[in-house]
C-alpha cells in the first residue's frame, strides 16, 4: 500500500463526491482551514492502482495539546471490500502515527459517518467532545415537490403557504451579508447556544467555486430581513449550514418558507438530498421539532473516536477538559 500527499483539487474533490463525502472532505474546506493558519494533510491510500479512502486531516490545538482531527471522514471507495477497507485504514493509522511524532500530536479524532474497522494495536476511546452533527435530517429530493410538500407536517405545510400569504420573499445571495450575523446574534442570545466569529462566517464566502458554492437565503418582510440562513450545495447534498432570525416576525414563519424555497432551488438544480444539519430534542427541542416538520429521514451517524498515540498527554487533556467543566 502506498500514501500519498495530494495537491490535486480536481482528483481530490473528485473522488469525495463519486463517494458520497461531506463538503467538510472537500479540498475548499481544507483552504478555508487555512485561513486560519491551520495546517492540512490531504492524504490518498492506494493499493496498487486502486485508490481506497481519502482523508483530510487537519492540525487542532485545545489548551496546549495538539490533536489530529478529521471531521466526516475518511471517504472510502464504494467499491472497495470491507478486508480493502480494514487494511487501507490500519496503513493509515501507521502513517499518522508517524506523522503524529514529528508534528508533536498526541491523539487523532474521527468523527465518521459510516462505522470504522476496529484495527488492533491502536487504543480507540469514545470522543469526549463532539464537534459536528451526530443526528441530523435527510429530506430526499427525487421526490416531486408535490410529495414533499403532502409529506410535510400539516403545520409546516400551512406555515409555508402562511408565509406566502403575508408577502414574505425569499431571496439569494452569493456573497456575504452582515445582516446574517446581525440575526445570528439575536438568535444565540435566545437559545443561549455558542457560535464563531463574524470573521469565520466571511471567509466561509471565500472557498465558494464550481464544486462547493456557498450562499445565503434571506427571507424579507416589507424590505426587512428577518431570516437568513448560510447554505451549502456540495456533491449530491444541500446543507443548510447555520441560520439567525428576528423572533418579533416570528408569526410570518419566514423559517418555513425560506426552507421551502432552498428545497426547491436545490431540487431545481438536481441535488438529490437536503441536510438539515443537525438535530438534538434534548439541547435544541424547538428548532429540532421544527426541522421534523419537513419529515426528513433521521440519520445517525457512528460516534467520535479518539485514536491515541500518547496516552500520558491523553490523559492530560482529560483532566483539563474536567478542569473546564468545573469552571
Amino acid at each position: 500500500m502506498e500514501l500519498k500527499i495530494v495537491a490535486d483539487k480536481d482528483g481530490w474533490n473528485s473522488f469525495i463526491i463519486e463517494n458520497e463525502g461531506s463538503f467538510l472532505q472537500s479540498f475548499e474546506w481544507g483552504e478555508f482551514q487555512e485561513q486560519f493558519f491551520k495546517k492540512i494533510w490531504r492524504v490518498e491510500i492506494n493499493e496498487e492502482s486502486k485508490k481506497i479512502l481519502e482523508a483530510q486531516i487537519i492540525k487542532e490545538k485545545v489548551f496546549f495539546i495538539n490533536y489530529f482531527y478529521i471531521p466526516y471522514g475518511p471517504v472510502f471507495n464504494n467499491f472497495s471490500s470491507f478486508s480493502e477497507r480494514e487494511e487501507s485504514f490500519d496503513f493509515f493509522l501507521k502513517e499518522i502515527e508517524k506523522l503524529a511524532k514529528k508534528e508533536n500530536v498526541f491523539f487523532l479524532r474521527i468523527e465518521p459517518v459510516n462505522s470504522l474497522p476496529k484495527i488492533e494495536n491502536f487504543s480507540f476511546r469514545n470522543s469526549l467532545k463532539r464537534n459536528q452533527p451526530q443526528r441530523t435530517l435527510f429530506l430526499n429530493l427525487e421526490e416531486s415537490e408535490e410529495k414533499l410538500l403532502a409529506n410535510m407536517h400539516i403545520r409546516t405545510r400551512y406555515n409555508v403557504r402562511l408565509a406566502q400569504r403575508k408577502g414574505v420573499e425569499i431571496k439569494i445571495l452569493d456573497n456575504y451579508s452582515n445582516i446574517f450575523y446581525r440575526l445570528l446574534g439575536k438568535t444565540k442570545e435566545r437559545q443561549e447556544f455558542s457560535s464563531f466569529s463574524e470573521e469565520h462566517y466571511k471567509k466561509i464566502f471565500n472557498i465558494s467555486d464550481k464544486d462547493l458554492q456557498i450562499k445565503i437565503f434571506s427571507a424579507e418582510f416589507q424590505k426587512k430581513v428577518i431570516v437568513a440562513s448560510i447554505v451549502v450545495f456540495f456533491g449530491n447534498k444541500v446543507i443548510s449550514l447555520h441560520a439567525g432570525s428576528d423572533y418579533e416576525y416570528r408569526a410570518l414563519k419566514g423559517a418555513d418558507l425560506l426552507h421551502w424555497q432552498a428545497i426547491l432551488y436545490g431540487k431545481k438544480l438536481g441535488y438529490k438530498i437536503y441536510d438539515f444539519w443537525g438535530i438534538d430534542e434534548k439541547k435544541f427541542f424547538g428548532v429540532t421539532n421544527f426541522k421534523r416538520g419537513f419529515r426528513g429521514k433521521e440519520i445517525e451517524y457512528p460516534l467520535g473516536i479518539d485514536i491515541i498515540f500518547n496516552n500520558i498527554w491523553y490523559q492530560v487533556y482529560k483532566i483539563m477538559r474536567k478542569i473546564k467543566r468545573i469552571f
